[in-house]
């Protein structure tokens, strides 16, 4: 599923234009980017929780070249389910 067929199920199912359904998801996506951005945890109960988690800088290997390269630190998001997401993926 990608962001066209979320907004078409969403638009769906709440009785939306498309257009709004899709204003609708950039809001949502857009909010968890900033918390995220701003090191904020954001949980969905019963869904899951999106965090940061840090990526010290290490020493690499170009993979072409075989020359050894140094790889900054980064930040990545995280996303750990919740109970009830896993127990719908589980058929509880």
């Amino acid at each position: 599923m990608n962001k066209a067929d979320l907004t078409r199920v969403l638009a769906e199912k709440a009785n939306l234009p498309k257009v709004r359904a899709a204003e609708y998801i950039n809001i949502i996506t857009q909010t968890i980017q900033d918390a995220l951005c701003r090191e904020e945890k954001v949980t969905i109960s019963d869904f899951g929780t999106f965090t940061v988690s840090r990526r010290e800088a290490y020493e690499g290997h170009n993979p072409q070249t075989g020359r050894k390269m140094d790889v900054p630190e980064r930040r990545v998001p995280v996303f750990r389910a919740g109970k009830g997401l896993k127990n719908k993926l589980n058929g509880e």
